[in-house]
C-alpha cells in the first residue's frame, strides 16, 4: 500500500510541475474587447469559436477550426496558437469554416493594425483573395476543408516587446447574394525587441522616458459622384482625411490609393502630396475609378495608405479603405410583339412575347400585361427568370369581346407591358402599343356570299356572250344560204 501512495504522489507531482511550466507560455486569440483568460477558456468548439471572432456589423457566416494544426502552426487554436516569428516575419495563419455556401466559394480577407504607436509592423496593404479547399493537418496527414487564410508580415527592425493586435476583416457573398462580413482578432506577440517605452538614451541612461502618442490621420469621410455606380462607367471617389490630433500638425503627407480586384484606376498616378495638415483639421482629395464592365454585382475594396511626419520629423503611416458597390447595367431587347390586324367579335388568339437578355447580369420575374379596349387576356404572360445572354418566350390568350359603348365593332388601341426586375431588385418596365379592327362575326360570310354571287354573274353573261354570238352565226349562215338560192332562178 505505501508503494502505491508513494508512485501515486510522484505522478501528482509531476504532472503539478508541467502545469506551472506550461502557465506562462499559453496565449489566447480572443475577441476585439473581450480578453480571454485561463479560467475563461472554452471546452467546446462553439464556445471557443465564439471568443475568437468579432462581427464587423455584416452578417456573420464564419467560424474558427480551432480544433486542427495546419502548415505554419505548432499548436491549434483550442490548444494555445501564437503565430510563429521567424527572420523578421510574422505568420498568421486563420482557418475558417463557413456557415452557409458562399458565392464561387470565394471570402476576400483584408488585415489591418491596430491603433498603437509603437507596433512591430511595417504598413503594407494586406488584402487577398481565399479559396475554399482540403488542407493537411497535423493529425496523420488527413486533409479538412476550409477557408485557409495566411498572412506573412514584416517586422520592424526597431522593434518593441509585447503582444501587439492584428484585425483581419472577412466578407463574402452567400449563393443568394447576401453580404457576409465578420472581423477577428489575432495578437502576435514580441519577445526580441526592446521594452516599451525604452529608447536607446534610456537603455544606456537607464532612466525610463514617456512615451508622447503621434498625431494619427484617418479616413473622416468618402463619397461618389454616382449615386448608382454601374459595371464599366467611370465615377470619382472624394476621399475627407482628418487630422486627430488637436495639438500637433502633421507635414509632408503622401496619400496613395490602391484599387483592388476588378476595380481599375483611371487617373495618371494613384497618390497626392498634402503639404501640411493642421491639428484638427481636415483636407479633400479625389481620385478617378472604373469597375471592370465584367465584373459581377458586389462590393469592391479601394485601399488608402498615408505616410507622413509630425512637428519632429518622426515619420508614420496609416491606411484605410474605401468600399464600392457596383451592379450590372440592365441589357434588354424586347421584340414587337406579333398583333393580328383584323379579329372577329368572340374570336381567340394567341400571342407569344419574347424577351431577350443582352446583359451580364440576371433578369427576374419577367412577365407581360395587356390592355385594350374590347380584347381581354387570358392572364399575364409569365416568361420568368432569363439568365444573362438567353432568350424566353411566354404566352397569352386574348379573346374579342367587343367594344364599350352601343357600337361593338371597330378599331382599338391597346398596349403590352413588360414587367422585370435586376439583380439588386429594383424593377423595370417598358411598354409596346398596338391597333386592331374588332369585326362583326358574319362579315366573313357576307364576303363570301358577295364573291360566289360575283362568279355566277361572270357565268350568266359569258353565257348570254355565247347565245349572242352563236345566234349571230347562225343567222349570217342562212342568209347566205337564201341569197345562193335566189340567184339560181334568175340564171334560169
Amino acid at each position: 500500500m505505501s508503494r502505491r501512495w508513494k508512485k501515486a504522489a510522484a505522478v501528482l507531482c509531476l504532472m503539478g510541475c508541467l502545469v506551472l511550466e506550461a502557465g506562462p507560455e499559453v496565449s489566447w486569440i480572443y475577441a476585439a474587447g473581450q480578453e480571454r483568460t485561463d479560467s475563461s477558456r472554452a471546452d467546446s468548439p462553439e464556445e471557443d469559436s465564439k471568443q475568437g471572432m468579432s462581427d464587423s456589423g455584416g452578417m456573420s457566416g464564419f467560424s474558427i477550426d480551432n480544433q486542427n494544426t495546419y502548415e505554419g502552426m505548432e499548436n491549434s487554436y483550442a490548444g494555445g496558437y501564437v503565430p510563429k516569428i521567424e527572420k523578421n516575419k510574422a505568420v498568421i495563419v486563420l482557418p475558417l469554416q463557413a456557415k452557409r455556401k458562399l458565392l464561387g466559394n470565394k471570402i476576400t480577407v483584408t488585415l489591418r493594425f491596430g491603433e498603437l504607436e509603437n507596433h512591430p509592423f511595417v504598413y503594407k496593404n494586406y488584402e487577398k483573395t481565399v479559396s475554399f479547399g482540403y488542407h493537411k493537418t497535423g493529425k496523420q496527414g488527413q486533409k479538412t476543408g476550409c477557408y485557409l487564410v495566411a498572412f506573412q508580415l514584416d517586422l520592424k527592425k526597431e522593434r518593441c516587446n509585447g503582444s501587439f493586435p492584428v484585425m483581419l476583416s472577412v466578407s463574402g457573398q452567400d449563393e443568394a447574394g447576401n453580404e457576409i462580413s465578420q472581423e477577428f482578432t489575432v495578437y502576435v506577440t514580441i519577445t526580441d525587441g526592446k521594452k516599451a517605452g525604452e529608447t536607446e538614451d534610456s537603455q544606456e541612461g537607464g532612466e525610463n522616458t514617456v512615451a508622447k502618442f503621434a498625431p494619427k490621420v484617418m479616413i473622416d469621410s468618402y463619397q461618389f459622384s454616382r449615386k448608382k455606380i454601374l459595371c464599366g462607367e467611370k465615377f470619382t471617389a472624394k476621399i475627407t482625411l482628418h487630422n486627430t490630433s488637436s495639438s500637433e500638425p502633421v507635414k509632408n503627407m503622401m496619400v496613395s490609393v490602391t484599387p483592388g480586384e476588378n476595380v481599375e484606376l483611371l487617373g495618371r498616378t494613384g497618390s497626392s502630396y498634402v503639404q501640411e495638415l493642421a491639428a484638427g483639421g481636415c483636407c479633400d482629395l479625389s481620385f478617378r475609378f472604373r469597375v471592370n464592365a465584367s465584373a459581377p454585382r458586389g462590393q469592391y475594396s479601394i485601399g488608402v495608405a498615408m505616410d507622413y511626419a509630425d512637428a519632429k520629423g518622426g515619420t508614420h503611416t496609416a491606411e484605410g479603405a474605401m468600399k464600392v458597390s457596383a451592379e450590372q447595367s440592365v441589357q434588354i431587347q424586347i421584340p414587337p410583339v406579333s398583333m393580328v390586324k383584323t379579329i372577329q367579335l368572340g374570336e381567340t388568339v394567341e400571342l407569344q412575347p419574347q424577351v431577350m437578355n443582352l446583359g451580364k447580369g440576371k433578369l427576374y420575374n419577367v412577365r407581360a400585361t395587356l390592355e385594350a379596349d374590347g380584347l381581354t387576356p387570358s392572364g399575364a404572360a409569365f416568361i420568368g427568370d432569363v439568365e444573362a445572354g438567353t432568350s424566353v418566350s411566354g404566352s397569352m390568350e386574348v379573346t374579342a369581346e367587343g367594344l364599350t359603348g352601343t357600337n361593338l365593332y371597330g378599331t382599338t388601341q391597346g398596349k403590352i407591358t413588360f414587367y422585370y426586375a435586376d439583380e439588386a431588385g429594383n424593377e423595370m418596365t417598358q411598354e409596346q402599343t398596338f391597333e386592331t379592327d374588332i369585326l362583326s362575326p358574319l362579315s366573313g360570310e357576307n364576303e363570301a356570299e358577295s364573291e360566289d354571287d360575283t362568279r355566277q354573274w361572270w357565268v350568266i353573261m359569258a353565257a348570254i356572250v355565247a347565245l349572242l354570238i352563236l345566234a349571230a352565226v347562225i343567222f349570217f349562215m342562212r342568209r347566205s344560204k337564201g341569197i345562193q338560192t335566189g340567184g339560181g332562178d334568175v340564171n334560169e
